[in-house]
């Protein structure tokens, strides 16, 4: 299929950290910066998307943004070639300390590659498979979310719920941490270098040191906002048999866990039901329908606010050292605030009996976050602030 040059056109990027919450949700913030864009100068920009998972990748996207797609065709770009730079700097099968060692090596190195990558002509895809090529000259803007690497190429606004440095600096405190002291240091410098230079930090409340009463901004354009996701819509549909919906999975005791809500009458739901044994495919939009009893997931915040605002009770696993130190304090904040579980092997019935504790926390501080902040739809808030900060200094 040949290319359809476009070179009329402005543009968003989005750069993100591992996994599929991150692409998801700067996709969100680029589609909620595009509305306010709009309305302050009628004009909309496309938004390229780093393509590095593959059909699965476009797939979940298609699934997330069809009502997008049919109302604003190909404005969603990916981007084959700046993803597979990213194989060279995120997990893949790596534990964490091989991961960290990787990143460290590359992640300058790539920030690079990606420079020259998007400074010249791009050939990207739309959602529906056709051939886009570009300027990368008509990039625009940069919006992340806890970047891994720099791109350098645009004005860029920082989204997070702590910075990459903050959380490798507190890494030291943990105990049994897999990370040796001479790594953490190398990739607290490459995290500085990162996270440097961009025009604002948005970091998100409830966020991973949300738990530290003390905490004091890391950068001199830090502002704290609402939940950088779309709040969850409610989810009203009926005939969903009681049950749990599953978003993590490889963590020992859970096979124990599937069988006690098998013997409890509770139906299992996960998007990956080839790795949840015996359950039911589904999206996560039916976390917030009254039939699910909870979800069970890494205390990723995509996950948690999701929970916390829905008001579906959260699970979350035990923190193991050998794994990303993000988790450790996520799982500190969420249980000092009280709005989630972390499992560590209790049966099932005194889990569920826990649950309305839960429920009545994520209410409490979802009820003190809109009366901070206005609103518990941290995207919108952000695309206003970034959008106005954009059109008057760079338009």
């Amino acid at each position: 299929m040949l290319p359809i040059t476009d070179y009329r056109r402005r543009y968003i990027v989005t750069n993100f950290a591992y996994g599929t919450g991150p692409f998801l949700r700067t996709t969100d913030l680029a589609i909620a910066f595009n509305r306010e864009y709009e309305k302050l100068t009628g004009s909309r920009l496309g938004i390229i998307v780093p393509w590095l998972y593959g059909e699965r990748q476009k797939q979940v996207m298609l699934e997330e943004f069809s009502e997008h797609e049919a109302e604003h065709p190909a404005e969603i770009l990916l981007d084959r070639t700046l993803g597979a730079l990213y194989s060279k700097v995120f997990y893949g099968s790596h534990n964490y300390a091989d991961a960290l060692t990787q990143w460290v090596e590359q992640a300058l190195l790539t920030s690079r590659e990606a420079y020259h990558h998007l400074s010249g002509e791009l050939i990207l895809e739309t959602l529906s498979g056709d051939i886009r090529r570009v300027r990368g000259k008509d990039i625009a803007l940069e919006l992340n979310r806890s970047p891994r690497i720099r791109f350098g190429v645009a004005p860029s606004y920082f989204t997070s719920f702590a910075s990459l440095t903050e959380i490798l600096e507190q890494a030291r405190t943990i105990k049994n941490f897999v990370v040796s002291p001479k790594l953490l240091k190398q990739a607290i410098e490459t995290a500085r270098e990162v996270e440097r230079g961009h025009e604002q930090y948005a970091i998100a409340h409830p966020g991973t040191f949300s738990y530290q009463k003390n905490r004091q901004s890391r950068f001199e354009k830090e502002i704290l906002v609402p939940p950088i996701a779309p709040p969850p819509k409610p989810n009203r549909e009926r005939g969903i048999k009681p049950g749990i919906f599953v978003t993590v999975t490889g963590i020992p005791g859970l096979e124990r866990l599937y069988r006690e809500a098998s013997d409890l009458g509770l139906a299992l739901y996960s998007n990956d039901t080839d790795s949840v044994s015996g359950s039911t495919r589904a999206l996560p939009h039916i976390i917030s329908n009254k039939s699910i009893r909870f979800q069970f997931a890494r205390s990723g915040w995509s996950s948690v606010w999701i929970s916390m605002i829905s008001g579906t009770p959260l699970l979350v696993p035990e923190y193991d050292p050998t794994d990303d130190p993000e988790i450790c304090f996520n799982n500190r904040c969420v249980e000092a605030l009280g709005i989630a579980i972390v499992y560590r092997g209790e049966p099932l019935s005194e889990l569920l009996s826990r649950t309305d504790d839960v429920r009545s926390a994520s209410r409490r501080v979802s009820a003190e976050v809109k009366k901070r902040f206005g609103t518990l739809d941290g995207n919108t808030y952000c695309a206003k602030l970034f959008a106005k900060d954009f059109v008057t200094r760079y338009k």
